[in-house]
């Protein structure tokens, strides 16, 4: 399993420069203390990592399918086509958002759409 940020790591991220609360910590967790808040946190990290390691998961299974694979020209962006369906795989955003719809599934923009593919 993937390291996730210990206790202080956590605390750090969230407070400021001078030693304040920052405003993502109250965004995300209202007026909970850093204690309160830690373990849900480390919840979100471990289910980034399993998300990221199902759509890593996938990719590999459309490859051993041989399924046809595109490379963007402009990007390091990788468009599969399996089952009339077109996957999306990169690490950056759509500049104009999502690719999402009917046809086409992007997991940069939507990684959680992972988790409604069996495979």
């Amino acid at each position: 399993m993937k390291a996730v940020p210990t206790f202080e790591q956590f605390k750090k991220t969230f407070t400021n420069g001078v030693g304040k609360v920052d405003r993502r910590m109250f965004d995300n967790y209202g007026t909970w203390s850093y204690e309160e808040a830690y373990p849900k946190y480390v919840q979100m990290v471990v289910q980034m990592f399993s998300t990221n390691d199902k759509i890593t998961a996938f990719e590999k299974f459309l490859d051993s399918q041989n399924a046809k694979f595109q490379q963007s020209n402009i990007s390091e962006s990788r468009y599969y086509n399996y089952n009339g369906m077109k996957y999306r795989f990169s690490n950056h955003v759509y500049p104009t958002g999502s690719m999402t719809s009917e046809k086409c599934i992007d997991f940069a923009a939507n990684p959680e759409m992972i988790h409604d593919i069996t495979f």
